[in-house]
């Protein structure tokens, strides 16, 4: 059972090339602008380039990508609004070339961004955003089933998440409890996207039952997969930063194949993930183990051996989970 909260998919339009963006950027808030460059922060400076050029976000991202560096529209919002920073070498890169693009001097917006953070294990690399496509990358339909709820970023952080899978006599998913802490990243936020991929492509798919704090909205789904798309109303409209905590409970179909994994994928660090897995005392796995991975269907990056109780019961406790795929996955006699 693989499950998602993260959701992108943007359509970009054919733009002009770069000699003709900046024939026909408006003069209005260069003053500005040049303020912000000699005092920052880089965050300031980077919106008061934006707004300078004229361009959108998605505009932006399409002119990097014909340069060869593929940076998100998420990314690009999270520097704008100091959400995040430019740390790796892609990432500087692009900062390099957004100078170029949006008029600004050389140097003008790299060196507000200073020395390169420490890295490590011990240090939270906030700075990471991935597109749904490229977690996901296997799935071709999803993009279409993104679009046809009119879908691009639902302006949540998943700032935790608990998954508790439950698994029939048979060793197939009986049920998925999801419960979400989620906080607005801009104004207007009204409803979470979530994404679910079931495990045998020939049985029904799964049904949204016990929503609390939000009520199901429309369904889009590839039962080839399988895969589904679901959106879910929120309660209330939330302001940027604003938090809500939603649950919602999956019953899956009697007849679905044995289930050999289950997790979630984040397109944007979170501060706890926590899952767990209730076996059926009849049908226990030989082992299992905690995985990471960069995309849904990819080689474990890394994985690392968990007990199983005598109950046949399995958790992990994944803290600041970046991007990527994290998950439970187990061995059958």
């Amino acid at each position: 059972m693989k499950t998602s909260g993260t959701t992108r998919f943007e359509r970009t339009a054919q733009v002009p090339r770069l000699q003709e963006l900046k024939a026909v950027r408006p003069r209005e808030g260069a003053a500005d602008l040049r303020d912000v460059l000699r005092t920052g922060p880089f965050e300031a400076a980077l919106d008061s380039a934006v707004r300078a050029s004229g361009l959108s976000l998605e505009r932006i991202q399409h002119r990097l990508a014909e340069r060869g560096v593929e940076i998100s529209v998420t990314t690009l919002s999270y520097w704008r609004r100091g959400r995040s920073r430019p740390e790796r070498p892609q990432s500087r890169r692009a900062v390099r070339l957004l100078e170029e693009l949006l008029g600004v001097p050389t140097d003008g917006l790299v060196s507000l961004l200073g020395p390169r953070r420490p890295r490590g294990r011990w240090v939270h690399r906030d700075d990471e955003v991935v597109e749904t496509e490229h977690l996901w990358r296997e799935f071709v339909s999803l993009p279409e089933l993104l679009a046809e709820l009119g879908s691009t970023d639902d302006g949540l952080l998943r700032v935790a998440a608990h998954d508790s899978y439950e698994l029939d006599a048979r060793g197939a998913g009986a049920r998925l409890t999801t419960r979400l802490t989620l906080k607005a990243t801009r104004d207007g936020v009204d409803r979470c996207v979530v994404i679910l991929r079931g495990e045998d492509p020939d049985g029904a798919l799964p049904e949204f039952t016990d929503v609390r704090n939000a009520r199901l909205g429309r369904l889009r789904s590839d039962p080839s997969v399988p895969l589904v798309v679901a959106e879910l109303f929120l309660d209330r409209t939330l302001s940027e930063g604003g938090t809500t905590l939603i649950e919602y409970t999956l019953r899956f179909p009697d007849e679905g194949r044995r289930a050999e994994e289950c997790g979630r994928g984040f397109h944007a660090p979170a501060l706890l993930y926590t899952l767990e897995v209730a076996f059926h005392p009849d049908t226990v796995p030989v082992r299992c183990r905690r995985c990471s991975s960069a995309a849904v269907t990819g080689e474990p990056l890394s994985a690392e051996p968990v007990w199983i109780s005598a109950a046949g019961r399995v958790h992990a406790v994944f803290e600041n989970p970046g991007p990527g795929f994290r998950a439970l996955r187990w061995e059958w006699h």
